[in-house]
């Protein structure tokens, strides 16, 4: 975290996670939900992200992951300012956040 947060939520959680070993590189599900906790309201950010653990609001960031999907409204007016022409969400994200089909006619390579 960087900076000094006023508002993090400290004591709430326990700083033990008792759960199955998985894959490698593959967090406990629980993890997420401490760190809503611990910073409501705000962004997070997923880096090395695959497939397996794209959360809900939050930013995640990895070269295993297809494409290129938003849904918050500040980050795909920010997007589409940069990239006119790319579809910052694969049809099936588009319908769900927007109600409509995607119409951007190209996708940007990462």
């Amino acid at each position: 975290m960087k900076g000094n947060p006023k508002n993090l939520n400290r004591g709430l959680d326990c700083d033990v996670i008792v759960a199955e070993v998985r894959a490698t590189s593959h967090k406990p599900d629980e993890i997420y939900g401490i760190i809503e906790r611990l910073s409501p309201g705000t962004r997070k950010i997923e880096l090395f992200g695959r497939p397996h653990n794209v959360q809900p609001n939050w930013i995640t960031l990895g070269n295993q992951l297809d494409g290129i999907r938003l849904v918050d409204p500040e980050l795909i007016t920010q997007f589409q300012k940069r990239y006119p022409d790319g579809n910052c969400m694969s049809p099936a994200a588009a319908v769900v956040a927007t109600g409509q089909t995607a119409t951007a006619s190209s996708t940007v390579k990462k």
